[in-house]
């Protein structure tokens, strides 16, 4: 009986906490390179990859409900509903065929990471199928610069770096290059302080990153204003974070989602703002759309004493809230061993 090695990988999602947008370049060097900072949680993306002694390549992606397969490599077009999956594929080159199966617990476009997840999983996998030994900084440029040929306009950086490395974290752009730091600060504490909720609909991108980014290189002064703004907030919340004061935290959420709102007001929708009225009545200290918006997530600060009232408000409302923890494990890869 043959042992069929299979690599299985996982990264962690994330919330936001500051900073979004200005983790684009060139953005972050107009505003004196900002720290752009998150949070790593227990919602998963995994790729599993079983290999074949012949050429063939099998793709299936679960959270899409998407499979398809081809003879070889050579003959897997780059123009695919899983173009993310194929250009990934094809930069790596594995030499036979190979099956690859991914999925994700984020709900599609519910703004907390989900596709840099994937991505992340996706690479740590074929890095190890393919033994390319590149290292972690290395495969957070390479999957970088695949999804923005795949989106067609500059990706942000954040989103890779907790699905990389996990925990509470900045992650700082600069002239040199991109470095990150883990904050020292308890995850299992600063769940105690957030509730996550999902609208039920997929985001609609509220915030177009890219004609923000075009009006800020324009000189748009409204732009740049509230550009400002969210990098004030950012700069605020890191020095709370670095010093541990979880409590001073709600009052910058707040601003910060202010200024984004009024960057671009699509980014809420009438019911995520029925859903920030309903918490914040019940207690919650500040709420914010996750990532781009126009649908998806909304984080809330909450005391600790006053989470589950706000639960329960939210989902009288129509929200489904997403049982989460913040989490300090990065992204992990592994071989299993099976009987064929």
């Amino acid at each position: 009986m043959n042992q069929v090695s299979r690599i299985k990988s996982s990264a962690p999602t994330r919330i936001d906490l500051a900073g979004g947008t200005l983790d684009i370049w060139p953005l972050h060097l107009f505003f004196d390179s900002p720290p752009t900072l998150n949070a790593a949680i227990d919602l998963y993306a995994t790729v599993e990859i079983l290999p074949r002694k012949d050429k063939r390549i099998f793709l299936t992606s679960g959270d899409l409900g998407l499979s398809d397969n081809f003879s070889s490599l050579s003959a897997v077009p780059d123009n695919h509903p899983l173009e993310l999956i194929v250009r990934t594929l094809k930069f790596y080159a594995p030499k036979s065929g190979l099956e690859i199966s991914t999925d994700c617990q984020a709900p599609q476009g519910s703004g907390i990471g989900g596709s840099s997840a994937l991505n992340i999983a996706l690479h740590g996998a074929l890095n190890r199928f393919t033994g390319r030994g590149y290292r972690k900084a290395e495969m957070v440029e390479i999957a970088k610069n695949i999804e923005t040929q795949v989106i067609k306009v500059p990706a942000g950086c954040q989103d890779y770096y907790p699905a990389m490395y996990g925990g509470v974290r900045k992650v700082l752009p600069g002239v040199r290059g991109t470095a990150t730091e883990k904050f020292d600060i308890s995850p299992a504490e600063l769940t105690r302080h957030f509730v996550l909720c999902y609208t039920g609909k997929p985001r609609n991108s509220g915030i177009n990153n890219w004609e923000v980014t075009k009006k800020a290189v324009d000189g748009n002064k409204t732009v740049i204003r509230h550009l400002k703004s969210i990098r004030d907030c950012a700069v605020e919340m890191e020095r709370a974070l670095s010093r541990g004061h979880l409590k001073s935290i709600a009052p910058i959420f707040a601003r910060e989602w202010k200024a984004r709102k009024q960057l671009a007001p699509n980014i809420s929708t009438p019911q995520m703002d029925r859903l920030m009225r309903a918490a914040q009545k019940k207690g919650a200290l500040a709420g914010k759309v996750c990532g781009a918006g126009g649908g998806g997530c909304v984080a809330f600060i909450v005391p600790p004493d006053k989470k589950q009232s706000v639960m329960e408000e939210l989902t009288s409302k129509g929200g489904q809230v997403l049982p989460f923890r913040f989490v300090s494990r990065p992204l992990r890869v592994g071989r299993i061993s099976n009987s064929d």
